[in-house]
C-alpha cells in the first residue's frame, strides 16, 4: 500500500491533465502545487514516466486512458500540428543536405583540376632542366676539344724548335720561318682558346644561374604542389566525410518522413473513426 502522503503515477497524470486543461505547462512546481504534496524528485520522475506513456499512446494513434474529454480534441490537433511541423523541418533539412552534397562534389572537381594543372607545370619544368643539362654537356665537350687542339699545337711547336736547332743554313732559315708561322698559329690558337674559355665560363655561369633558377622554381613549385595536395586531400577527406554524413542523415530523415507520413495517414483514419464515437458520447 502507498505510504500516507505519497503520490502515484495516477496522481501525477491527473495533475498533468489539470495543468493542460488550464493551458499551463506541467512543470514540477505547478504539479506540486496541484498535488499539494510530494518531493520534486519524485514528481519529476513520475512526470517523465507519465509523459513518455502519453507520447507512446499518441504515436500509436490512441488517446491516453483517463484523459479528460475536453483535452482529447486539442491533444489530437496538437499531435497533428507537431507532425506537420516535423515534416516541414525534415524537408528543409533534406534540401540543405542536397545543397551541401552539391557543393562538396563541386569542390572535389576543382581540387582534381588543380592537381592536373600542377602535374603539367611539373613536367614543363623537368623538360627545361633537361635541355639545360644537355647544353651544359655540349659546351664542356667543345671546351675539352679546344684544349686538345692547343696541346697539339704546342707539341708541334716544340718539334719544330728541336728541328731548328739541328738544322743549318737555308734549312735553318726555312725552319725558323716555319717555327715563326707555328708560333703565330699557336698565339692565334691561344687567343682563340682564351676567348673560348671566357665564352665557356660565361656560358657555364649562365647555365648555372639558369639551373639554379630552375631548381629554385622546381623546389618552390614542389612545396606549393605538396601544400596544395595536402590541402586538397584534407578538403576531400572533410568533404567526403560531410557528404557521407549528409547522405546518412538524408536517408535517415527520408525513413523518418515515410514513417511519419504513414503515422499521419493512420492518425487521420483513426480521427475519422473516432469522430462518431465522440459525437455519440457527447450526445449521451
Amino acid at each position: 500500500m502507498p505510504r500516507p502522503g505519497s503520490i502515484s503515477a495516477e496522481d501525477v497524470r491527473a495533475a498533468i491533465y489539470e495543468c493542460l486543461s488550464q493551458c499551463e505547462a506541467p512543470s514540477v512546481d505547478r504539479l506540486r502545487t496541484h498535488l499539494g504534496r510530494g518531493s520534486n524528485t519524485t514528481i519529476l520522475r513520475l512526470r517523465e514516466s507519465v509523459i513518455e506513456e502519453i507520447r507512446d499512446q499518441l504515436q500509436g494513434h490512441a488517446l491516453p486512458a483517463g484523459m479528460p474529454e475536453s483535452l482529447q480534441a486539442p491533444m489530437a490537433s496538437l499531435w497533428q500540428t507537431a507532425q506537420e511541423v516535423a515534416f516541414a523541418r525534415l524537408a528543409e533539412e533534406r534540401a540543405e543536405a542536397q545543397r551541401q552534397i552539391s557543393e562538396a562534389q563541386t569542390a572535389q572537381a576543382a581540387a582534381e583540376q588543380q592537381a592536373r594543372q600542377a602535374a603539367q607545370a611539373h613536367d614543363q619544368i623537368t623538360a627545361v632542366a633537361e635541355e639545360r643539362r644537355v647544353l651544359n654537356e655540349t659546351l664542356r665537350g667543345e671546351r675539352d676539344q679546344a684544349r686538345a687542339e692547343v696541346r697539339e699545337a704546342q707539341r708541334a711547336q716544340e718539334t719544330l724548335r728541336q728541328t731548328l736547332q739541328s738544322a743549318h743554313g737555308a734549312e735553318r732559315n726555312g725552319l725558323r720561318q716555319q717555327l715563326e708561322q707555328s708560333r703565330v698559329q699557336a698565339e692565334d690558337l691561344r687567343v682563340e682558346l682564351a676567348r673560348e674559355r671566357d665564352y665557356q665560363a660565361g656560358q657555364e655561369q649562365q647555365c648555372l644561374r639558369v639551373i639554379e633558377e630552375v631548381r629554385s622554381e622546381r623546389d618552390a613549385l614542389k612545396q606549393r604542389l605538396e601544400a596544395q595536395a595536402r590541402e586538397s586531400e584534407q578538403r576531400l577527406q572533410a568533404l567526403s566525410k560531410a557528404l557521407a554524413e549528409q547522405q546518412r542523415k538524408a536517408m535517415r530523415m527520408e525513413a523518418e518522413l515515410e514513417v511519419a507520413r504513414a503515422e499521419q495517414v493512420q492518425a487521420t483514419q483513426e480521427s475519422h473513426r473516432l469522430s462518431p464515437v465522440f459525437m455519440l458520447s457527447r450526445h449521451h
